[in-house]
């Protein structure tokens, strides 16, 4: 039965945006909040431009002095620092956020007030980075921060600048990894099973991943170096027992999964177009998946693949060179199945078509030149000269940014409603394809003859001299390329001639509703049993694997397909879907605008500046307000209409508040949970590494640590363990006064592990800043103590709403509460088990 006039109205009325500045601030949906995000990156882009065209003017001509030294290194450590971290990859997530609901049939993503909150984050950690030119005291230790060039001793406040401003950018990134693998797993149309899962959705879900073990290690390394620049502490300090390459092993361990962060979803975007100029379908879409996977698995291989110059052991470096050589592979497989793909056909040579055969030419080059800087004598001559300068760009902008464009060109239609235009668009192909040669070819030939990267000059004894001329030459010519295509796509998005809902004739899900798409993406989700939904089917001559009869699957596929017509119309809502094989399961509610997210920005970037300030005492106290704004965040319960409720879950057989694994409240925690996991292996990897190179452990002489007075106090957390059982078996049972009483002790025993440990740490003979073992001694048991916190306030929440008895211990919100409160308790005593081991018991046995 089809909606009548009034539901289709208050459908598309709950889903309208608030008018104003202040309706723009609280937007949480996703399409809106992905362009600002690519817009927004696209500003920081054009900075970078800016600040390498100054660099290179500056090389263009020996013994040149247009820079000073200190100058130079502040633009190169800007330059470096706005593409990777301010440019590329919030890109790279704005397109996810943008496209992959369209492309799985989603109406929203899994949590749109953290999109929102996410991306407020990365504006305002962007403007924390490039205030430091406000203040004269720009960053200048490189995008790379190596220590100890980036300790106090020789980098001033910029640093600070540097440091906290990437913590928020890091968050960001993390924030919007959750969204989007939750959404990939959780929101995808009916019938969508992974096998007809598009690649760029693949690719989104890799790397969403990748995200979430790799950026808090980041994170961590961030706070450990502000750390040692703000309160003396020693994690870097060789001369007290830190060691500077353990900056390299945990930035490295971010760093190169980052550069495979940018690179796939430019494979992805390369596997969306060439089928539709190709006018056939991906060959090889089983190995294309399969390298994706072993590349977003091998990456977190290849860390020291950047210091095989640092001295250590020969035998593991051959790993590292074999694991680079398989990542080179799983490329290979990829160019393979897209040449495979164009093979006999006659693709439109449209723009899009072009960037990407400007793609191949550079990328494969790129990969070339990494295969020789992979292979350690190689190495040892090039490290650290412009060879491995041209190399990296060859990587991150010809294998990413001319995808980038070509995607941007693609979906312009989409997102604007607009057509992209082709005239200047073809000229800005050739100048950018041209000038990207004649800038970094040349610095392959000055690499190879001795240029050192990172110098703001260099002697015309050299020879050099015209290498560098001519690639500053390119350089204005690739900048003019890039300008060319931005204007032209600015232009046209406002100018350009009305797109048809499918100009291109895609295959994938985005193309089948209106350019631009309506503010509810798609008024019925709709069912899907293909790879290519919009193109016609292709006969696999496989049987059926659902376990029931294929003709009854579609017909209640299509059943809830028509039940979610214009529904819910009161609230914003969407469907959940198993994750393997895409059967409908629940119905989602989603909120709607809210200024929340902004303020919770707002809160923590002040806590950021007062931190910069040196108000400690004042950024601790608004990191608190935070923290209670979070628990708010978290307590607002969905608004529905009841009536509607029920007709809605009877119409689909399904619920609509739901708990443990159908739930994106829960999966959204499986995500926290993996990013705390991931902070607290980064600090045993830590501990670990400075024990192996200490003679003594501890250090300077220090006791060891006692055991007997340690072991009762970590017994507290065991036993408010041990209370939490019981809490869970009497929910489980509906008995709410053994639920009562498991939380209340929870909380007592875990306020007395705090209280007791607190005065533990303050009689401890020795003090963070003493030396190395003291610094991650306390840094070790502040995180066992921050989580526990965080958990017991958590555990307060639960039991304040238990006690409340006014709904019963089966209310769906209720059990999600209970759910998810107990599984980050127990994940706080886990933490606190391997912090007794690691700091209290390997002292005694290493």
């Amino acid at each position: 039965m089809k909606p009548d006039a009034q539901t289709e109205e208050r459908f598309t009325r709950v889903w309208q945006s608030r008018p104003g500045i202040l309706g723009w601030i609280a937007e949480v949906n996703n399409r809106p909040l992905g362009v600002r995000y690519m817009v927004t990156s696209l500003v920081f882009f054009a900075m970078a431009v800016v600040m390498a065209l100054t660099m290179r003017t500056q090389l263009a001509l020996p013994d040149n002095n247009l820079l000073s030294p200190d100058t130079y290194n502040a633009l190169f450590t800007m330059h470096g620092s706005t593409m990777l971290y301010l440019f590329a990859v919030p890109f790279v997530e704005g397109l996810g956020l943008f496209l992959i609901p369209l492309m799985i049939g989603a109406r929203d993503v899994a949590f749109p007030r953290l999109t929102s909150f996410g991306y407020w984050m990365y504006v305002f950690g962007g403007l924390i980075l490039f205030s430091s030119f406000l203040f004269g005291t720009v960053p200048d230790a490189g995008w790379t921060a190596y220590t100890p060039m980036s300790g106090s001793k020789y980098s001033g406040p910029g640093m600070d600048f540097w440091l906290l401003g990437l913590g928020l950018l890091e968050f960001a990134g993390i924030t919007a990894a959750i969204e989007i693998v939750v959404t990939i797993l959780k929101f995808r149309a009916p019938g969508m099973a992974l096998k007809n899962l598009p690649l760029m959705a693949w690719i989104n879900l890799i790397i969403g991943i990748m995200i979430l073990f790799s950026f808090p290690v980041l994170l961590l390394a961030t706070l450990m170096l502000e750390l040692d620049r703000a309160f003396s502490f020693q994690f870097f300090n060789p001369d007290l027992g830190g060691s500077s390459l353990l900056w390299q092993h945990l930035f490295w361990w971010f760093g190169h999964p980052e550069v495979y962060i940018i690179f796939l979803p430019a494979t992805g975007v390369i596997s969306t177009i060439i089928p539709v100029f190709a006018r056939r379908r991906i060959v090889a879409y089983p190995l294309i998946l399969a390298a994706l996977l072993i590349t977003g698995f091998v990456s977190f291989g290849l860390w020291t693949h950047h210091m095989f110059t640092t001295g250590l052991p020969e035998l593991p470096m051959l790993f590292f060179t074999a694991a680079s050589f398989m990542v080179a592979l799983a490329a290979g497989i990829q160019i393979f199945a897209w040449v495979a793909t164009l093979w006999g056909s006659r693709p439109r040579l449209s723009v899009p078509m072009l960037y990407i055969l400007a793609f191949f030419y550079i990328f494969v080059q790129g990969g070339l030149t990494g295969v020789m800087v992979a292979t350690m004598p190689f190495d040892w001559q090039v490290h650290d000269t412009a060879f491995v300068v041209a190399h990296f760009h060859d990587v991150l902008i010809g294998g990413a940014v001319l995808p980038f464009l070509a995607g941007l060109h693609y979906w312009l239609p989409k997102i604007t409603g607009r057509l992209a235009g082709e005239v200047w668009d073809r000229v800005a192909v050739g100048l950018i394809f041209v000038g990207f040669n004649l800038t970094f070819v040349p610095l392959y030939i000055a690499g190879l003859f001795g240029m050192r990267r990172r110098i703001y000059t260099y002697p015309e004894e050299m020879g050099i001299g015209t290498l560098n001329l001519v690639s500053t030459l390119g350089s204005y010519m690739l900048a003019l390329g890039f300008a060319v295509a931005l204007l032209s796509l600015i232009w046209h998005s406002r100018r350009g001639r009305p797109a048809s809902s499918d100009p291109w004739q895609g295959g994938t899900l985005e193309w089948s509703i209106p350019s631009p798409p309506p503010v509810y993406g798609f008024r019925s989700i709709p069912v899907v049993r293909d790879l290519y939904p919009l193109w016609p089917p292709v006969a696999s001559g496989k049987a059926s694997v659902d376990p029931i009869d294929e003709d009854e699957y579609t017909k209640e596929l299509k059943r809830v397909e028509a039940a979610m017509d214009c529904r819910p119309s009161g609230w914003r809502g969407t469907l959940v879907t198993d994750g393997i094989n895409g059967r409908p399961l629940a119905v989602q509610t989603l909120p709607g605008p809210t200024l929340l997210p902004f303020w919770m920005a707002v809160i923590l970037t002040l806590a950021t500046v007062f931190f910069l300030a040196q108000f400690y005492q004042a950024s601790a106290l608004v990191a608190i307000v935070a923290l209670g704004l979070s628990f708010y965040w978290v307590s607002r319960e969905p608004v529905f209409d009841r009536q509607e409720k029920e007709e809605l879950e009877a119409r689909l057989g399904l619920p609509l508040l739901t708990t443990g694994n159908l739930s994106t409240g829960w999966c959204g925690m499986v995500g926290f949970l993996v990013v705390l996991l991931t902070v607290l292996g980064a600090l045993v990897f830590s501990y670990f590494y400075l024990r192996l190179y200490s003679q003594h452990w501890p250090q300077g002489g220090l006791p060891l640590p006692q055991l007997s007075s340690a072991a009762p106090i970590f017994g507290l957390l065991a036993v408010a363990g041990v209370a939490q059982i019981c809490s869970a078996w009497g929910w489980r049972r509906h008995r709410r006064s053994v639920l009562i009483g498991g939380l209340a002790a929870s909380v007592f025993f875990g306020f007395g592990f705090i209280l007791a440990q607190v005065r533990s740490l303050a009689a401890e003979p020795f003090l963070p800043s003493t030396n190395a073992y003291g610094s991650i001694f306390f840094t070790l048991n502040g995180y066992v103590l921050l989580l526990t916190l965080v958990g017991i306030c958590l555990l307060i929440g639960t039991l304040a709403r238990v006690l409340r008895k006014d709904e019963p211990l089966s209310n769906p919100r209720l059990v999600l509460w209970l759910q998810n409160s107990e599984m980050f308790w127990f994940f706080c005593v886990f933490c606190g088990l391997c912090g007794f081991l690691v700091i209290y018991l390997v002292p005694h046995l290493l």
